[in-house]
């Protein structure tokens, strides 16, 4: 039961990650939004690391290293707050879906891996998804829709989809709590930066609540324990179950841009939604296959 309450929890945190940065946007710039997000998680993360029995090893810090876990924050966040400005966060959330389906493209292309049947089938009902939700979205009454801005949330699935494929080749040894400290560090270096020089007086706006309190969810608890408690929930039931959470964002993203955000439910998502899930299902058809066969193997 507990792993099924953390994936809850982890699902609304991830799936309110889009409200809160919309919410963000009527007060800073995306990348003060990455820098201050990425801020926030890494205290959060503190308690952790001096916990932990693994220590970093500075050693294996290299320029190859960085750019990778770069594309786990540092620069998808930065695209996800300028698709923001031009999109509702319910259709993020549903395009956001798309990163296991470019992380198939990607490791046809890169790594010349042959894709399965079930995943081939997957990428052409997720292209019709995607299709169906940039036709209809921009004709829904009441939605905020730029077809550029929807383009954006691609560069935000390509470099998690790239992030998930080279972690997966070339660092698997780290930790995952390393990976997710260095993944906030090198937003805070890259971003930090740019933040001070466009927004120098940014932080004179934590003490607002209306700032202090997205900031809090999604940089301390989606950000930062988010990662933990994914973790936790792979180490307890595996990765059958934490892929769920793939599934579930998209409605929760959903229902928070309606209670919220006053975003409009239309045509677009009543049926690119459906289609992106079934889609996500036969994308890990054979993984939930092999997991009932491990789990009929140790009974």
């Amino acid at each position: 039961m507990k792993p099924v309450l953390y994936l809850l929890f982890l699902s609304v945190l991830w799936g309110s990650s889009f409200l809160w940065t919309k919410e963000l946007l009527d007060y800073f710039e995306p990348t003060t939004i990455v820098f201050l997000r990425c801020l926030f998680g890494i205290v959060a993360l503190l308690p952790f690391l001096l916990r932990s029995k693994n220590r970093i090893d500075l050693k294996k810090v290299t320029p190859k290293f960085l750019l990778v876990v770069a594309l786990a924050g540092a620069i998808p966040w930065n695209f996800m707050g300028f698709a923001l400005q031009g999109i509702d966060s319910g259709l993020s959330g549903i395009l956001n879906a798309t990163t296991p389906l470019l992380a198939v493209v990607f490791s046809v292309f890169l790594l010349k891996v042959k894709p399965l049947r079930n995943q081939v089938f997957s990428l052409i009902i997720g292209f019709i998804a995607v299709v169906s939700l940039l036709a209809f979205s921009g004709q829904a009454i009441g939605a905020q829709f730029s077809l550029f801005h929807a383009l954006l949330m691609f560069g935000t699935t390509s470099c998690y989809a790239l992030n998930s494929i080279y972690v997966n080749k070339y660092y698997s040894h780290i930790p995952a709590l390393q990976l997710c400290f260095w993944t906030l560090a090198i937003a805070v270096v890259i971003n930090g930066p740019i933040s001070l020089l466009i927004e120098p007086t940014a932080f004179l706006q934590l003490g607002s609540p209306s700032v202090f309190l997205p900031l809090l969810v999604l940089g301390s608890l989606s950000s930062g324990l988010g990662y933990v408690i994914f973790y936790v929930i792979v180490s307890i039931s595996g990765p059958i179950l934490a892929v769920m959470v793939t599934f579930i964002v998209p409605f929760v993203s959903i229902a928070l841009g309606v209670m919220f955000l006053d975003e409009p439910l239309h045509i677009g998502i009543a049926i690119g939604l459906p289609l992106m899930i079934v889609s996500l299902v036969l994308m890990n058809l054979h993984s939930i296959k092999f997991g009932k066969v491990r789990e009929s193997s140790v009974d």
